[in-house]
């Protein structure tokens, strides 16, 4: 009877312990992630660096988003910022005579300047206020068909030689 007492006890000790294994119990912060502050800082230095790392392409131009149903479509119209003197701003803006179309990917983000300051906006507001903005070129970051961030650029950072 004692050897029955004894298995049944140790049995029993091995359920709780394993029970308490699978289920996690402990002191865990639950299942959120510490994500970083999204600021334009943020999304101009480290997100998009992350993203070359990963494998994103550029693309340099005019941009135009527009709404389909449920998803964004993004239009790129690629410029050159092209060097000469002749100009008042040392350069001139060149179209290059390529376009794509691309999807807004699900967590891309938007980084517009407004009165010269870099605040990072929603789709829609990019929609309401600053498509079809001839006047802003934006660095694109695409994923295939998938456009993940896009920049206000000032000019003279993407002038090519």
């Amino acid at each position: 009877m004692r050897n029955l007492n004894t298995r049944f006890i140790v049995v029993f000790a091995l359920s709780v312990f394993l029970i308490m294994m699978l289920s996690g119990c402990g002191d865990k912060s639950g299942n959120t992630i510490d994500e970083p502050e999204i600021t334009s800082n943020y999304l101009e230095d480290e997100y998009a660096e992350q993203l070359i790392t990963d494998g994103a392409q550029t693309m340099t131009g005019y941009v135009d988003i527009s709404k389909n149903g449920d998803n964004y479509e993004v239009h790129i119209s690629e410029q050159e910022v092209v060097p000469n003197p002749d100009y008042d701003e040392g350069y001139y803006i060149a179209d290059t005579n390529i376009t794509k179309d691309a999807v807004l990917g699900n967590y891309a983000r938007i980084v517009c300047l407004d009165n010269n300051n870099a605040e990072v906006v929603s789709a829609d507001d990019f929609i309401e206020k600053h498509s079809s903005d001839d006047d802003t070129l934006y660095t694109v970051y695409l994923m295939g068909d998938s456009a993940e961030l896009i920049l206000a650029t000032d000019p003279e950072d993407v002038i090519t030689e």
